[in-house]
C-alpha cells in the first residue's frame, strides 16, 4: 500500500500524523514540511509560550470561533481541550491554567510544545521530510508533487495553514492544491489582527502604551450594537492591540467589507462597574485605584469632558482600517466548509483527501483556540483516512 501523506508540519499537520501512526502503526506515514523544522509558527504564539488551548467544554469552545464553529462540533467531542491536555500531560510536557481558561506549558516554553510533538512523532515512526515543498498534488493519480520527487498516496491530509505570517511556510499552497482537487476557497481576509485608528489621540500618541485588563469593546453597525467583546486592551501608537481588539476584528473586518466606511466603537473602561455606582462612589478615587484606571486617562477624559465618568463607560472611537496580514495571527477564509465531511476531515469530493486546520475556513479566536481547532480536526482527519 502507498503511503499516508501529510502536507504541513504545524500542529494539524503533526496531530495528523500522530493519530495516523497511533492507529495504525503497520503503514507508513510521511509528513512533508517545507521548513527546515517542524512548528515554525507554533514557536511565536503566545509571545513565545504558546496558548496550547482552553480548559472548557465543547460548547464553550465553539462559542469562541465567529466562522463556521459548529462545523467542528464533531472533531472536538471526537478531540477537545481535555484530551490536547491530557496528550501533552502524557508526554511530559505538564500545561497550567491561567486567565480566561488559557493552557500554557509549564515552562513557559513554546518551544517544549512542538519537542513533545516532534518526540512523539519520531517515536511512532513518521517518517520527516524537512525542507520539502510540494508545487502540485495529481488528484486523479494520486501522487504529491515535489521540486525534485513525487510520492504516490494511499490518502492525503492538506494541513498546510493559511496566509498569515507567510515567513513561517504559510503562503496559501494549501488553497491553490485544494481547488486542484475542484474545491473552493472563500475569500481570504486577517483576522485576529490589531486595529488602525485616525482619531487625533491616537495621532497625537497620548494614551499610547497604556494597558487594560478585561474591558469590554462594543462594536457598531451604524447606530445598532453589532458585538460586545471583553477582554484585555492595548492603546498603541497606531490605534488597538491586545486580545480584546483582537476579536472585534472579526466583526469590523465584516463591517468594513460591507459598508466601505469607518467603523464606531465604544470602550467600557470599567464594565464591573455601572455608570449610577461611578457617580455617587463615595471615594471615587480609591475605586478607579482598585480597577487599575490609568491616571493618565482619567486626566484626558477630563480634558475632553467635565461629565468625564460617561466617557468611562462609552469611551468613542472610530476604527477605518486593520494592519493587515502583516500583522494578522488568523486567515478568515479557506476551503468551504460544505466540501468536508465534519466527523471525518474528509472531502465530499475526493475521498482521498482530508484537510485540517487553518487551510479550512474557520476562524476562532485568540485563546488557545485556534491550535486548539486544529489539534482536533488533525486528530480526526488521522483516524478517518480511506485505506479502500
Amino acid at each position: 500500500m502507498d503511503p499516508i501523506i501529510i502536507i504541513g508540519g504545524g500542529p494539524s499537520g503533526m496531530m495528523a500524523a500522530i493519530s495516523v501512526k497511533s492507529k495504525y502503526k503497520n503503514l507508513d506515514v510521511i509528513l512533508l514540511e517545507r521548513s527546515k523544522v517542524l512548528g515554525t509558527k507554533m514557536k511565536l504564539t503566545g509571545g513565545g509560550r504558546c496558548n496550547v488551548t482552553a480548559k472548557m467544554s465543547v460548547d464553550e469552545v465553539i462559542s469562541y470561533i465567529p466562522k463556521n464553529g459548529k462545523f467542528l462540533f464533531s472533531s472536538l467531542t471526537n478531540y477537545g481541550p481535555l484530551d490536547i491536555i491530557k496528550f501533552f500531560e502524557s508526554n511530559h510536557t505538564p500545561l497550567k491554567e491561567e486567565d480566561h481558561s488559557r493552557m500554557f506549558p509549564l515552562s513557559n516554553k513554546a518551544v517544549d510544545i512542538v519537542d513533545a510533538l516532534a518526540l512523539k512523532i519520531y517515536q511512532l515512526g513518521v517518517k520527516v521530510y524537512l525542507n520539502s515543498y510540494v508545487v502540485d498534488i495529481d488528484p486523479i493519480n494520486k501522487e504529491v508533487i515535489l521540486e525534485d520527487k513525487q510520492y504516490k498516496y494511499q490518502h492525503l491530509i492538506i494541513a498546510t495553514g493559511g496566509i498569515t505570517l507567510p515567513q513561517t511556510g504559510s503562503d496559501g499552497t494549501g488553497h491553490r492544491l485544494a481547488q486542484k482537487a475542484g474545491h473552493s476557497i472563500t475569500k481570504l481576509l486577517p483576522a485576529e489582527v490589531p486595529l488602525v485608528s485616525n482619531d487625533q489621540f491616537i495621532h497625537e500618541k497620548t494614551l499610547q502604551g497604556l494597558s487594560f485588563k478585561d474591558v469590554t469593546v462594543n462594536v457598531f453597525d451604524g447606530t445598532k450594537l453589532k458585538h460586545s467583546i471583553t477582554h484585555d486592551l492595548l492603546i498603541t501608537h497606531f490605534g488597538l492591540s491586545g486580545p480584546a481588539a483582537l476579536r472585534a476584528s472579526f466583526y469590523i473586518l465584516n463591517l468594513l467589507e460591507k459598508e466601505n466606511k469607518p467603523v464606531n466603537i465604544t470602550i467600557d473602561f470599567i464594565p464591573k462597574v455601572n455608570l449610577h455606582d461611578l457617580v455617587h462612589s463615595k471615594d471615587l478615587e480609591e475605586l478607579l485605584k482598585v480597577h487599575q484606571i490609568p491616571k493618565r486617562l482619567v486626566d484626558f477624559l477630563k480634558e475632553q469632558n467635565p461629565d468625564y465618568l460617561k466617557l468611562l463607560k462609552s469611551f468613542p472611537m472610530t476604527i477605518y482600517t486593520t494592519r493587515g496580514f502583516p500583522a494578522a495571527f488568523v486567515t478568515n477564509g479557506g476551503v468551504v466548509v460544505k466540501e468536508v465531511d465534519p466527523k471525518t476531515m474528509r472531502s465530499k469530493i475526493n475521498a482521498y483527501i482530508s484537510f485540517c486546520g487553518e487551510v479550512l475556513d474557520i476562524n476562532a479566536y485568540t485563546g488557545g483556540f485556534n491550535i486548539t481547532s486544529a489539534f482536533s480536526t488533525g486528530y480526526t482527519a488521522g483516524e478517518n483516512i480511506n485505506l479502500e
